[in-house]
């Protein structure tokens, strides 16, 4: 699944611990479904739970809670327009005072377009890009998690579905 490496890939880059310690940055899928109906093509859905869990984290939950709301923003957007306003939900396990186990969960689709070859020799897949619901919080036009946490406007710009969001460096052409 597209998005739940997408996912590990951000966290790693906008939080240096994970890059340094990849094994407290753990993350799993759980009640996966194929949505399809039987139509003229061969295209479905994905529909899942990411569960991202975090070991031995230290510091502000914000460090943690502001890149996921970015990375939702660019990959879910739909998630910050829900009707109960909650992107995603959380659980953390008090460790000390200072450090918490974190478990957070995103309920995620993927739409998979199928397309047979001209020639018959199979099928090619392509994963459309989210929605863009630029502008979507009423008094806060023009103004996004990502531009606001990581700079990286041109990613938005790009329109690249297959772009690597990487904080503060635009993606490559």
């Amino acid at each position: 699944m597209r998005k739940a490496d997408s996912l590990r890939t951000w966290l790693t880059a906008c939080i240096e611990d994970f890059a340094k310690q990849p094994e407290r940055l753990q993350i799993f899928i759980e009640s996966g479904q194929i949505l399809a109906r039987k139509s003229r093509t061969l295209s479905f859905v994905y529909q899942y739970t990411a569960k991202v869990l975090v070991t031995d984290f230290a510091g502000d939950a914000d460090r943690l809670f502001i890149p996921v709301l970015a990375w939702i923003e660019k990959e879910q957007p739909e998630l910050l327009q829900r009707q109960d306003s909650q992107p995603f939900g959380f659980e953390a396990e008090l460790l000390d005072s200072d450090v918490s186990d974190v478990e957070i969960s995103i309920d995620l689709t993927e739409s998979v377009l199928v397309m047979p070859r001209p020639d018959g020799s199979g099928y090619d897949t392509e994963h459309p890009p989210a929605p863009d619901f630029t502008n979507a919080f009423t008094g806060a036009e023009g103004v996004t998690f990502l531009q606001g946490f990581a700079h990286v406007e041109p990613v938005i710009a790009s329109g690249d579905p297959g772009a690597v969001l990487t904080p503060g460096i635009p993606p490559t052409p």
